[in-house]
């Protein structure tokens, strides 16, 4: 595994507890928070630009965020019962429950990779203003 999948793993993996809960405290309705994301991209960009490798935060915060936004394919449940009670063909009712779940999951996974970026970006910043750089081992 990467460098760069380690960090988005740590910060998408952290931000899925608060990004579950904060769901579940809307009441699993329609809404979806990426707040949490966020946060997840910003850890993950803090660590990937302390650590001492040449690890890009940008990528990092991209994967961390789409990590971090997989509990929201639970509203594609609701899109599949809403496409039960559709009166149209099957046929119909199958292409069109494809193509809005393939849509939909590239839309929610890749807004929540462009949250997660903006969080690893802050976090990235962050690590370098406070100057918390990691000195790369000896021997190498």
């Amino acid at each position: 595994m990467t460098e760069t999948w380690t960090y988005a793993l740590i910060g998408g993996i952290a931000s899925l507890p608060l990004t579950i809960g904060l769901y579940w405290q809307s009441g699993m309705g329609s809404e979806f928070s990426l707040n949490m994301v966020f946060f997840g991209g910003f850890l993950a960009g803090y660590l990937a630009s302390a650590a001492a490798t040449e690890t890009d935060a940008s990528s990092v915060g991209f994967r961390a965020g789409a990590v971090g936004g997989l509990p929201g394919l639970w509203l594609l449940i609701d899109l599949l019962e809403a496409a039960i009670a559709w009166g149209s063909p099957l046929w119909f009712r199958v292409v069109a429950v494809s193509l809005l779940a393939v849509g939909f999951t590239a839309v929610l996974l890749g807004f929540a990779g462009l949250v997660g970026l903006l969080g690893a970006r802050v976090g990235s910043w962050l690590a370098k203003k406070i100057g918390v750089q990691r000195t790369p081992p000896v021997g190498d």
